[in-house]
């Protein structure tokens, strides 16, 4: 069976990737033929398409330390005021400095670990991430090349990650453009697409902006929102996991994996039909004979 798997962005939150893949294992589903994703999505799917399982994943993850990972101040402070008041310091200084708060080299180096020197065009599994160009505004979807340069760019987060030059190109988060890119995939000429997203976007109370982080990932969520449109109706099939967590908590790592998990079984039923051999050619045919009675599994 040919089917594309799609994972979106989300920082901590797309760890919940992991969880949603386990449930498909568990399941007995085949692996995908394609696999799409963008900033921490692009991490985890090019983990997959690598052959890593989810249990490789999962064991991975669960020793994540972030600070290990980056190379700035305003990261590695323990969560006293005295240290936030350091951290400000830092990360303004930084950005005054340069175009990020963090320079990306620790994180591209542990990318290179992950991945060695592996082509993307060379992976078991075909796989695509997405970046925006600053220069030219363009959505580019990298489908060759070094895999850890390539997710390097995709998860490269405004103002938090360095941008990567590369071919004239100044490429930051893909999520900036396109958080769930299903449209990559329906372009490689897949029809039957599962979505992971661990984004969807929901009215806030007003409260919870209660600093400028907060204020700027809100603006980062409507942006990524609207640019990405259409895209995110392509999927056959939708499993959305998400409680509330910002995209930078990275406390309490297995129940961010055990959340993706329970997302997944809460749609085993939907699940199996997107995998019943032509359940998709069916739906489709329902969903133009009798629009208003669309089944969740397209």
């Amino acid at each position: 069976m040919k089917w594309a798997l799609v994972l979106s962005g989300g920082g901590a939150r797309g760890l919940a990737h992991i969880g949603v893949i386990k449930e498909l294992e568990r399941r007995g589903a085949p692996r995908p033929s394609f696999i799409a994703g963008s900033s921490m999505g692009a991490i985890i799917g090019a983990m997959y398409a690598i052959g890593w399982d989810a249990a490789r994943m999962e064991t991975y993850a669960r020793a994540f330390d972030p600070r290990n990972f980056v190379d700035s101040l305003a990261f590695k402070l323990p969560d006293l005021a005295i240290s936030r008041i350091v951290q400000a310091g830092a990360a303004l200084g930084a950005l005054f400095r340069g175009r990020a708060v963090d320079s990306g080299n620790k994180a591209h180096a542990e990318l290179r670990k992950i991945y060695g020197d592996m082509r993307i065009e060379d992976l078991p599994i075909p796989f695509s991430c997405t970046a925006c160009d600053l220069a030219s505004g363009r959505l580019i979807v990298q489908s060759a090349g070094n895999l850890a340069d390539a997710v390097r760019a995709s998860m490269s987060f405004p103002g938090v990650f360095a941008p990567v030059a590369l071919d004239g190109m100044v490429l930051v988060d893909g999520g900036v453009l396109n958080n769930l890119p299903c449209d990559t995939a329906e372009a490689r000429g897949y029809r039957r697409i599962l979505a992971s997203d661990v984004t969807p976007f929901r009215e806030i109370d007003p409260a919870t902006l209660t600093n400028g982080m907060g204020v700027l990932m809100r603006c980062f969520d409507i942006a990524a929102e609207k640019a990405q449109g259409q895209a995110s109706r392509l999927s056959s099939l939708t499993i959305t996991s998400f409680d509330g967590r910002a995209a930078f908590d990275f406390d309490n790592i297995a129940s961010v994996i055990q959340l993706g998990e329970r997302a997944a079984k809460t749609a085993g039923d939907d699940i199996d039909r997107f995998f019943a051999k032509g359940s998709s050619r069916m739906a489709l045919l329902v969903d133009k004979l009798f629009p208003w009675k669309r089944s969740r599994v397209r």
